[in-house]
C-alpha cells in the first residue's frame, strides 16, 4: 500500500503504531497530491487544515517579502500547526515546488478519529511546538549578545 510506505518515511509519524499508521493509510482522502505552482495555504486565508509533506517539497513565501522565499520545507515537514490548533488566519503562503503528496487533515476529521490517534498527533505538534520555542529562545538570546558574549537586559 502506497500510502502506509509513504507514512512509514516521515518522523512525523514514527511513534504511531503500526495498526494507527495503517489505519490513516487506509483513508485516502487525507491524502492530498498537488502539482507544482499549486497553492496548499495562502496567506491571509481562514483555514485549520493541518498538511504534512509525505511526497515532494513546497517553499514558503510572505507577501511583505515579495519575490523571496523564507523556506523550502521537504517531504517530512509540518505545516500549518499554528492555525491547525488555535484557527488563526494564516500568515504565509504555501506553493507546491514540485509535484507533492501531502497528508491534510483538518480539525472536523482529527475529532472523527480513534482517541489515541489524537493524543498522538497532539504530542508529536507539542514536540514541534517546543522545538519552535527552543529556536527562538536561541535567536533571541543571540541577538541580545554583544561582542564579549554577554547577553544584556535583565539578567
Amino acid at each position: 500500500m502506497l500510502f502506509l510506505k509513504l507514512l512509514e518515511k516521515i518522523p512525523f509519524f514514527a511513534n504511531f503504531t503500526t495498526e494507527h499508521k495503517r489505519m490513516l493509510a487506509e483513508s485516502a482522502s487525507f491524502f492530498v497530491p498537488f502539482k507544482k505552482g499549486d497553492v496548499l495555504i495562502r496567506e491571509g486565508s481562514f483555514d485549520n487544515t493541518l498538511y504534512i509533506v509525505v511526497k515532494g517539497a513546497v517553499m514558503v513565501s510572505k507577501s511583505g517579502v515579495p519575490g523571496e522565499i523564507l523556506a523550502t520545507l521537504p517531504a517530512g515537514s509540518v505545516i500549518g500547526e499554528i492555525a491547525f490548533l488555535t484557527n488563526r488566519i494564516r500568515t504565509t503562503t504555501v506553493t507546491a515546488l514540485e509535484d507533492s503528496i501531502c497528508f491534510a487533515i483538518d480539525r472536523k476529521a482529527m475529532e472523527e478519529l480513534e482517541f489515541a490517534i489524537q493524543l498522538q498527533f497532539k504530542d508529536e505538534l507539542i514536540n514541534i511546538l517546543i522545538g519552535h520555542l527552543d529556536r527562538t529562545n536561541v535567536t533571541l538570546v543571540d541577538s541580545k549578545r554583544d561582542g564579549k558574549g554577554q547577553v544584556h537586559g535583565d539578567e
